[in-house]
């Protein structure tokens, strides 16, 4: 017998309550999901058991005293738990037995008119449930003839249903209909009908996951002896299958048993569970090459000493696994990079991945301007079922499948569509997210970073010109400042969102501008790409005069406003493209040596090309 006591799920107390007040149940939810209740045997032993939603109502039903329990599905039909209860149902609706030959949605109404019969009947308590309800319309606001027709049978039948009164116990006659989401049922069975009742189904939560392994743990593969778990162990359990349902609960023990993982390693079970690994790549990080994290990050990141200290120091929690407490899902670290464009924000999340990773394609990046449009999330996390596509999945969640241990950037996450938000929160929050196929995607494992141009620009004049509000003339601590004001501006007030700036905590990373004498570390940084490239794949000695140098640096101080971007693009149009030029047209081949003697930037006329005196000596 099931019992119904404080200790049981809500939404069983709930349906113990309504069923002797109501006709017509309706229970939605994690209907696919196996059911965890008590029972007691008849030595009065009381144990937990996870089993079907159908099993469940049948066990459940009986012990309250109903004498017939039919369980309808369109496949199968409408069948009962022995032959007896059969033969009751058919003396109910004074006809033979109801077969069991075909799907009963091709010839519905006789069934519906047997069961109509059935609960009329004021001597035997009869219930029926309705599985795949959700299933029997294609579009609820669409019926056709054949469903309207069955939809209304059933809600006539519920409200012509009787109370049976037998042995000073009083039963209702009830109809249960079970379905994933209450809109995929008429509107009319519900609304303003004092008949019925919604009840939802909800998933594990922690208390029952703690539960769960509580009254399972003996289940588990155990190395050495049972020993029932400790209260850390129950906790961590609880956070590490947030999320999970009790059928996934139950694959851990077999996951546990069929590959010899002990309940003392519970993270290494549930990591092989969602990820498909046996060690987590964060503990294969090389500790020395952590330490040396600072120096490989500015090796790529010029002039951000206050960003690399600041993303180290988050980095370096994520690899203890603080940086969202120990037993949270949320993602190992959040960064929320800030500052000019061409500064090294993108730069620097790649060289994040490849520091913890070992190589750049470990950053999955996002650029969220192509996610503008209203309906943008379903790029990412895949259409809904039914739509075109849906079965593809999104762009997001398929990538963390691939890879849930990298780092994912979202670039200028402010150009994002504002719905795109309500998911940032479910990824920040839980580490989770559920796909347009129904699958959960974890992303525990991963740093996020997101960035953003926010306070380098005011809203545009009448003119359409845009204000600068920052630049390289003021001080890094004055710029820090309105930037961070900025963004408070903006999810405050522009997206009236302020539990997402919650969210990023006090993870902000301001990213200064390209000042002297950086900008001349990165000129040189080009210049000596260009000469191993040119030596490397060409065959090709370059030297430069000291005069072409200094020429590059002072164009290049005349465009710091687009950063080291910037810079780039200088010297590619004042000197790699000429240079191109110059040795395609001279013939220039491999052994050959090429001096550049001057630079001519014609700052008179910027619309004159720029001139490279080149001399070629070969060998």
């Amino acid at each position: 017998m099931i019992l119904v006591d404080n200790d049981t799920p809500r939404w069983i107390r709930e349906f113990n309550r309504f069923i002797h007040l109501k006709s017509l149940l309706l229970v939605h939810g994690n209907v696919f999901d196996l059911v965890s209740c008590q029972v007691e045997n008849s030595s009065g032993h009381r144990y937990w058991v996870e089993d079907q939603l159908s099993n469940f109502f049948r066990r459940l039903l009986g012990g309250m005293g109903y004498d017939v329990v039919g369980q309808f599905d369109p496949v199968d039909g409408l069948n009962f738990a022995n032959d007896d209860m059969q033969q009751r149902f058919a003396r109910l609706v004074d006809e033979r037995p109801a077969t069991q030959q075909g799907s009963a949605l091709a010839n519905p109404m006789p069934v519906t008119r047997q069961i109509a019969r059935a609960v009329q009947n004021r001597q035997t308590p009869c219930a029926f449930v309705y599985h795949f309800a959700s299933h029997m319309s294609i579009a609820p606001d669409r019926l056709s003839q054949q469903e309207h027709d069955l939809f209304v049978r059933i809600l006539k039948a519920s409200l012509e249903a009787k109370e049976v009164l037998r042995d000073a116990q009083r039963w209702n006659n009830v109809i249960i209909l079970i379905c994933e989401k209450i809109n995929d049922l008429p509107a009319f069975l519900y609304l303003n009908n004092p008949r019925s009742r919604s009840i939802y189904l909800e998933p594990p939560g922690s208390a029952d996951r703690r539960r769960f392994l509580g009254s399972n743990y003996a289940t588990f593969y155990h190395k050495g002896g049972i020993t029932p778990p400790s209260n850390d162990q129950l906790n961590l359990f609880s956070d590490l299958t947030d999320g999970f349902s009790y059928y996934e609960m139950l694959s851990l023990i077999g996951l546990s048993q069929r590959e010899s993982i002990d309940l003392e390693h519970i993270r290494s079970l549930c990591e092989r569970f969602k990820y498909g690994i046996v060690e987590s790549e964060w503990d294969k990080i090389d500790h020395q090459r952590l330490q040396q994290a600072g120096t490989l990050l500015r090796r790529r990141i010029k002039g951000q000493e206050v960003a690399v200290l600041r993303t180290l120091e988050i980095i370096k929690r994520a690899r203890l696994g603080l940086a969202a407490g120990s037993h949270s899902q949320r993602p190992r670290g959040v960064l929320f990079f800030a500052g000019p464009t061409g500064v090294g924000k993108t730069e620097m999340a790649k060289g994040l991945a490849e520091l913890l990773f070992g190589q750049e394609d470990r950053l999955i990046r996002f650029d969220m301007s192509e996610y503008a449009a209203q309906h943008a999330d379903q790029k990412l996390l895949g259409a809904p079922p039914g739509y075109v596509g849906f079965e593809e999945g999104g762009e997001l969640t398929n990538a963390i499948k691939q890879q849930p241990f990298s780092v994912l950037l979202f670039d200028e996450i402010e150009k994002a569509h504002p719905a795109i938000f309500d998911k940032f929160l479910q990824i920040l929050d839980d580490g989770r997210l559920t796909d347009g196929k129904g699958e959960t995607v974890y992303f525990s494992e991963c740093i996020i970073i997101f960035t953003s141009n926010l306070g380098i620009y005011g809203d545009p004049d009448e003119h359409g010109r845009r204000r600068q509000l920052v630049s390289a003339e003021q001080d890094y601590r004055e710029v820090q400042s309105v930037m961070l004001q900025a963004i408070r501006d903006h999810f405050n007030q522009v997206l009236g969102r302020p539990e997402i700036l919650n969210r990023f905590g006090e993870n902000f990373v301001v990213f200064d501008f390209i000042r002297p004498p950086v900008d001349e570390q990165i000129v040189d940084h080009l210049l000596r790409q260009l000469l191993h490239s040119l030596a490397e794949q060409q065959g090709i000695s370059l030297q430069l005069r000291k005069s072409v140098r200094q020429a590059l640096i002072e164009l290049a101080r005349c465009n710091l406003e687009f950063g080291g971007r910037g810079i780039r693009n200088i010297v590619d149009s004042a000197m790699i493209n000429p240079l191109a030029t110059a040795l395609f047209d001279q013939q220039v081949r491999a052994g050959d040596k090429v001096m550049i003697e001057a630079l001519h930037t014609h700052q008179d006329n910027s619309h004159q090309p720029v001139t490279l005196d080149i001399r070629v000596s070969r060998s």
